[in-house]
């Protein structure tokens, strides 16, 4: 930023009025080219982020549903074995239901502990204030 040979500002790190302007042209211009950029990007982050999403929440709703039969099967066969029908095959379903839904809350706190640092490196969003525009 030269000031054509005229010294508009009385000291050194002074910007002039026509410099200040010019830099204000370029940071909106700027500006505006990020937010072009950002516009053509977010749905291709949006789409991934709810693709990685769903299948999160697939994997959890099998590690239940697996839980639960796999509890079944086992109470069914040792029914079959002692003949004691069907309370083995109850009590197995609802130890299947304990280890699918633990797998649950397992596969969650996994899930939260790994977002945590994502969520503390990131700045908070806030309004740009009257003076930064000085």
């Amino acid at each position: 930023m030269s000031n054509n040979g005229t010294d508009h500002g009385s000291g050194r790190g002074e910007i002039s009025p026509e410099d200040r302007e010019a830099l204000k042209r370029r940071a909106a211009g700027l500006g505006q080219r990020l937010e072009q950029v950002k516009a053509r990007r977010a749905p291709q982050l949006d789409n991934a982020a709810r693709g990685a999403a769903l299948g999160q929440a697939f994997k959890i709703a099998i590690e239940l549903v697996v839980g639960v039969l796999f509890g079944g099967v086992v109470g069914w066969f040792l029914d079959s074995y002692f003949g004691s029908r069907p309370w083995l095959l109850v009590l197995f379903l609802v130890l299947g239901f304990a280890a699918g839904l633990n797998n649950v809350v397992r596969s969650a706190r996994r899930m939260q502990e790994a977002s945590e640092p994502l969520q503390r490196s990131a700045s908070p969003v806030t309004e740009p204030d009257e003076e930064d525009d000085r």
